[in-house]
């Protein structure tokens, strides 16, 4: 079955409508992810529409969706225009929209689908709430939140808050003041023990992949360290990246940010443990021609020379046109030739696709510079290539040239 639904509207909590987008491929796997998004965040935020491309490309079912009090509205659900619902939002309305969302499965599919269910951020937080329900196969938190109690103000700040009503924080990218009524945290307090992520975590019946950048400044990874020990797990911590993995609102480009794919990835492989894998040659292959395919996307067209192109590489690299397909629409995990000599080959390939069209542009040069530097090759000898370049015929530099070059700066 093929299911594709945009901005389709449920029914969340205090019976307020939002919307939901429901990706289901024609080869669908059987298995549904249930996204949810953070704190002043929505379902269209950053890179999420891309994420959901990524995991259906595999075959999985993607929904995700707006929580009902998140500032949004049914005609207007990207950013803010309803600040008095943002104001009135409490963790319990999340989850009972959680709930809500489950519902409209309930109600588009004959059985309940294998469930899975990413979380970042306060969405993280949420979906924990719900790892002692059987329902869920497995979860994946990304920088998630430990803790709701300790996400309000305290001292000076909590009693003038309680004093006056409302407290706000500048949304310092649409430049507005995001308020928040007293009735968030007397809805806490009243909500307290359902609320409380430790004994969740504690009580969790869910195999559930835990993932934090160590350079995230706004849910600090001890959070992940106390997610990951409360659930007996390993915390994977996703080196050098901040709390949104490299995206960004907006997002100008049609591929993921090298952060998030890589947390794309761990969940992909997480989800999907006990499935067949390639070989590490398959892998490699997939991962040569995954570059040259962003690389032609990096200007955001592919024209027909790029795409003959990479027909080409491909079928010289073993790979079916329905294989190759199936890469120009999906994300692949980076897997850099072992040997130096390949590698070599590889940044090639990349500078005769990056010429193919006569059209060089920054991103393909700052892209390519870039992918050398992930391969393990020189960065003084790539910025060479790319000046030498110009000396030659057609930006063709002859194998011997190159080598040379490589060599120069070899040691």
């Amino acid at each position: 079955m093929q299911i594709s639904l945009t901005n389709a509207i449920y029914t969340g909590a205090e019976g307020r409508q939002s919307v939901y987008d429901l990706k289901v491929p024609s080869e669908w796997n059987g298995k549904l992810i249930v996204f949810l998004h953070g704190y002043m965040g929505y379902k269209d935020w950053g890179c999420w529409n891309l994420v959901s491309t990524y995991f259906t490309d595999k075959g999985y079912g993607f929904l995700k969706y707006n929580v009902s009090h998140n500032g949004g509205t049914v005609d207007k659900p990207i950013d803010f225009s309803d600040l008095e619902a943002f104001s009135r939002n409490s963790y319990i309305n999340e989850v009972y929209d959680f709930q809500a969302i489950l519902h409209v499965l309930e109600a588009q599919f004959d059985s309940l689908p294998d469930l899975y269910v990413i979380g970042h951020s306060r969405g993280g937080g949420i979906a924990l709430l719900h790892s002692d329900h059987g329902f869920v196969k497995k979860m994946a938190t990304w920088a998630a939140i430990s803790s709701i109690d300790n996400r309000f103000p305290v001292g000076k700040e909590f009693d003038a808050w309680k004093e006056d009503g409302y407290y706000f924080r500048k949304n310092t990218r649409t430049n507005q003041q995001m308020p928040h009524h007293f009735s968030q945290f007397e809805s806490y307090e009243k909500f307290k023990d359902r609320l409380n992520i430790m004994t969740y975590c504690q009580n969790s019946t869910t195999p559930t992949l835990v993932l934090h950048g160590d350079q995230d400044t706004s849910v600090n990874i001890s959070d992940g360290k106390d997610i990951a020990r409360w659930l007996g797990t390993e915390l994977t911590i996703v080196e050098g990246e901040q709390h949104t993995f490299g995206s960004s609102q907006p997002w100008p480009h049609n591929f993921l940010p090298s952060g998030l794919e890589k947390v794309c990835v761990e969940t992909a492989r997480f989800f999907g443990e006990g499935e067949e894998k390639d070989t590490p040659e398959d892998l490699e292959k997939r991962s040569l021609l995954s570059d040259l395919v962003k690389l032609a996307k990096s200007d955001d067209e592919v024209r027909d020379a790029e795409f003959q192109f990479l027909l080409s590489i491909s079928a010289q690299l073993g790979i079916t046109k329905d294989d190759f397909k199936a890469i120009f629409e999906s994300y692949i995990e980076f897997h850099p030739p072992k040997l130096e000599l390949d590698r070599i080959v590889q940044f090639q390939r990349l500078i005769l696709l990056m010429n193919v069209d006569l059209e060089v542009g920054d991103d393909e040069i700052n892209y390519i510079k870039d992918i050398g530097i992930r391969m393990g090759l020189h960065p003084a000898a790539t910025n060479e290539v790319l000046v030498r370049m110009h000396e030659f015929p057609n930006k063709i530099v002859p194998p011997e040239t190159l080598l040379e070059i490589f060599r120069t700066f070899h040691n």
